[in-house]
Order: C-alpha cells, then structure tokens, then sequence
C-alpha cells in the first residue's frame, strides 16, 4: 500500500488509523498484542531519560511495571511517504501501578512510525515524551 498504488489517499489514512487503533487496543491486552504490532529491528525512545529499547525489551517493560486500562489520541496528525506513516498525537493512558491505587494517568506527546508490510503497517520507531503534570 504505496501512494503509487491504485489504493486512494482515504484507503491509506483509514488503514493508518486501524493501525493507531490497534495499538492504542494493544496497550491494554499487554505484552503478545504490542509485539505482534512491531517490527523486528524497531526502536521505541520513553521515560525521564530517553532510554532506548527494541521491541522485546519495551513490552516486558510496558506490561511487567504496569498495567494499562485505558489509552486514547487525540490531535493527531499523519504524514505519509510511500509505505512509511509518520504519526504524532498526544497519548493519554490510565495506568495501574498498584492494584489498592486507583488508575494514574498519563499524558504523553507522542511519535510514531509506521512501515507498511505484506502483514500491514507495523511499528518502525516511537517516541514517547511524559507531559508533565498531564494537561
């Protein structure tokens, strides 16, 4: 799916936003559902300090320190270029740290990458940068 194809702008950008929508899903199913979403040699760039992870090492990270029960985005925004999608929204999740806590939320501004496989788009790479305190 290349903007070279037969397939229309509207396809493309409903496509990037099924994608949008099943990470988003993802992140509250855990571990298996956000690695099934990336691509083998991606990068995702989180926390204070801007640590790098591979997509193995950023879903145990992602489900073993917290629970996500609820994640959305808004102002989104999307470029593509060819089978590459370039995301950038902000991101609101509701995070269980402590089961007797009620959920925390997170806000964060977010970057992602698309590439779009035999297997539909997939992630390349993320950024994501905590919003401090959550607007």
């Amino acid at each position: 799916m290349t903007t070279t194809s037969h397939t229309t702008d509207a396809e493309i950008r409903a496509s990037i936003d099924e994608a949008e929508n099943a990470w988003l899903t993802a992140l509250t199913e855990g571990e298996q559902a956000m690695r099934s979403l990336m691509l083998d040699d991606s990068h995702v760039v989180h926390g204070p300090i801007g640590k790098i992870d591979g997509p193995d090492s950023f879903v145990a990270f992602a489900s073993q320190r917290r629970r996500t029960v609820f994640a959305r985005a808004e102002d989104t925004t999307v470029i593509v270029r060819g089978d590459v999608a370039i995301v950038t929204c902000l991101q609101e999740m509701h995070v269980v740290f402590t089961e007797d806590l009620p959920p925390f939320p997170i806000q964060e501004a977010v970057s992602r990458v698309w590439k779009y496989t035999v297997d539909g788009w997939r992630l390349a790479h993320m950024h994501q940068s905590k919003r401090q305190p959550p607007a």
